[in-house]
């Protein structure tokens, strides 16, 4: 079932997620092509691969879509489709009727009292129609309508900062036990792990073909250590990914998904600085492929915490643990 899965999506990307729709997408969130790349998304049955299929949904586990959100930031989808799947399979849980929009993931920076639901920057929030945000007791689903999206960043950003109101809340859950934060930190590292796998790949190629002094800088001693690397961090990330979300259920270990957060953007910084040193000055041009994803993965980063975060939170875990070595820690608490 996963196999079928996966190799649908991975036609589907292939055929409709290329890099000219991606830039498509960031010079006009609601360009057309982007609501019919969703409309297609939605046939397919993607967006509710985690719903249970008595609710008409695939009934997949988190550990089964791993491999369809790899394919995700691979693809710099620019469609928060990994949220959605979450999303949807909670509210269904829930009782509550899912909207046909995408829906990105979120918790609250503001007081649970106070007047307005503000977040911090949410990547992809502006080709969202929803938000699911935690707040205390509830997740309430919020409508983003484009009064309560902060303006752009940057010039070719699709992140936002949401500022609503009350009344932008169309429905609420109880949040029970839920970690939403490690949840939603989970998936960004998830889609930084493909997406890096598909930088490590572009690098290897481009040392292969570029040549200097009459042979492919890829023969140069110093290229291939700068690569060695690179690649050490994406594996590191990917095994720390799948560890956290070998769960077999809807949501990941939310220990383990701090630890492949705060991997995932340490390892960013690294794999992206040494992809724009091997490309030089191309990898920062407009034109070229390469910024498309350093950009994102710069943002995964700071989402939900970057490593700095999730390193003392995990820290903070392993000191009230009582345990007395770091070895015995893991073995306990972050082994599958």
């Amino acid at each position: 079932m996963e196999t079928l899965v996966e190799d649908m999506f991975a036609r589907l990307l292939k055929r409709s997620c290329s890099a000219a729709f991606v830039r498509a997408a960031e010079r006009d969130p609601g360009e057309k092509q982007l609501a019919l790349v969703w409309a297609e998304i939605e046939e397919s049955g993607l967006a509710n691969a985690l719903v249970d299929e008595q609710h008409e949904g695939f009934g997949l586990s988190l550990t089964q879509i791993l491999p369809l959100i790899f394919l995700m930031g691979e693809h710099a989808l620019p469609l928060p489709l990994t949220e959605t799947m979450v999303a949807r399979a909670l509210l269904r849980r829930a009782g509550v009727e899912p909207p046909l929009a995408p829906i990105i993931l979120a918790t609250a920076v503001s007081r649970e009292g106070q007047g307005t639901i503000q977040t911090a920057e949410l990547p992809l929030a502006r080709t969202a129609g929803y938000m699911l945000v935690a707040r205390g007791e509830t997740f309430d689903l919020v409508e983003l309508t484009p009064s309560v999206l902060s303006s752009s960043c940057s010039q070719f950003s699709l992140s936002a900062q949401v500022i609503a109101r009350p009344e932008h809340i169309r429905n609420s859950i109880p949040a029970g036990a839920m970690a939403l934060r490690e949840t939603v930190a989970f998936l960004h590292a998830a889609k930084m792990a493909g997406a890096m796998q598909f930088v490590l790949q572009m690098t290897i190629d481009y040392a292969q073909t570029r040549t200097q002094f009459g042979r492919p800088i890829g023969k140069f001693q110093a290229i291939q250590q700068q690569i060695s690397v690179m690649a050490e961090y994406v594996a590191a990330t990917r095994m720390a990914v799948e560890l956290a979300g070998a769960t077999g259920a809807l949501l990941p270990d939310p220990l383990a998904a701090g630890v492949a957060k705060e991997c995932a953007s340490s390892a960013a910084l690294i794999v992206a600085q040494t992809a724009h040193s091997v490309h030089g000055a191309i990898g920062i041009s407009r034109e070229h492929d390469l910024q498309l994803y350093t950009r994102r993965l710069a943002e995964w980063r700071a989402a939900e915490g970057a490593e700095s975060y999730w390193a003392m939170q995990v820290g903070r875990e392993f000191f009230g643990s009582n345990t007395e070595r770091t070895a015995d820690f893991v073995r306990a608490r972050l082994s599958v």
